[in-house]
């Protein structure tokens, strides 16, 4: 059988079963990148799929395209899904991916430096004040909101004005990655940010202010490589040395959480993670710098 035909068949057999849009667009852009892959050597059906051919691929991902070893796992992760659905609907007589082992890689996340983020937020100030356009005061709103939220980049791309409670000070989350309906506290200083967003966004489109949190100049939802694309221009034109990524901004997030205090039944809740072992994690990742922080406060200190 062809293999795009069956790939097609599996795309709507997991948009049957409810899989998210995020979910569904991973296996688009990983389909289209195998399938380049697969023209290029030539083979099309899945007769022709073995383990030594996935093999085949995922070391061409690293070598040639110079994919880490965590985007090598995620691609080896959406091809066993697809490996198990060809199998269990008989296409195939032995899994595609059988005996492919995942790479290791480093899983401490990546933090942001606190320097860094004051030096970016400085910077998107003095843009603010001098110029006053569009570009400057979204992004500013944009890189506050993500430090006081530590919400998810798919989450904030799908984020409305109508999820933004600025009576109760609660943003309602409607497309976490558990997909259940989630509500997160929203600090004072934030929502006057995105009252001050909101009012800019009134005189800009008098006759209709966008539905969604973050756009463009006309009024379209702002996509997560836009956002990708800010951090990594504000990085280098900053020529910070740190990392510097969306995802940094949600690990540094919970960073400060914990540095200020919040026990990790409070971090959880306030992550969104749905399982305490992930949030304790955190906790061997950051013990330097909460050893530091046991330093200034030290309960002895008075009795000694």
């Amino acid at each position: 059988m062809h293999i795009e035909l069956m790939q097609k068949e599996f795309m709507l057999e997991k948009k049957y079963e409810g899989l998210t849009e995020t979910s569904l667009e991973s296996y688009t852009l990983f389909f289209k990148g195998w399938n380049d892959w697969l023209e290029s050597e030539g083979i099309e059906h899945t007769e022709e799929l073995t383990p030594r051919v996935s093999k085949k691929f995922l070391m061409w991902c690293q070598n040639e395209k110079g994919n880490k070893p965590q985007t090598i796992n995620t691609k080896l992760k959406l091809l066993r899904v697809f490996a198990r659905w060809l199998k269990d609907e008989g296409v195939t007589k032995e899994l595609i991916t059988h005996g492919i082992k995942s790479q290791r890689q480093d899983d401490s996340p990546k933090i942001m430096r606190e320097e860094d983020l004051q030096q970016a937020l400085r910077h998107l100030r003095r843009v603010k004040r001098r110029e006053d356009s569009f570009t400057a005061r979204r992004n500013y709103a944009l890189l506050m909101f993500m430090a006081g939220t530590g919400m998810r980049l798919s989450e904030i791309e799908r984020t409305h004005w109508k999820d933004i409670d600025l009576k109760d000070y609660l943003i309602n989350i409607t497309t976490s990655k558990s997909r259940k309906t989630q509500s997160v506290p929203l600090s004072e200083s934030l929502a006057r940010e995105l009252m001050d967003w909101r009012l800019f966004l009134e005189r800009k489109f008098p006759q209709r202010v966008p539905e969604f949190l973050f756009v463009t100049k006309e009024g379209t939802p702002l996509s997560k490589s836009a956002i990708q694309n800010f951090f990594k221009r504000l990085r280098i034109r900053l020529g910070l040395q740190g990392d510097f990524s969306p995802h940094c901004m949600r690990n540094f997030y919970i960073k400060q959480l914990l540095k200020g205090g919040a026990n990790l039944r409070e971090v959880q809740l306030l992550a969104r993670h749905s399982k305490m072992d992930v949030t304790r994690k955190y906790i061997g990742y950051f013990n330097h710098e909460l050893k530091d922080t046991l330093d200034k406060s030290n309960p002895l200190r008075d009795l000694l």
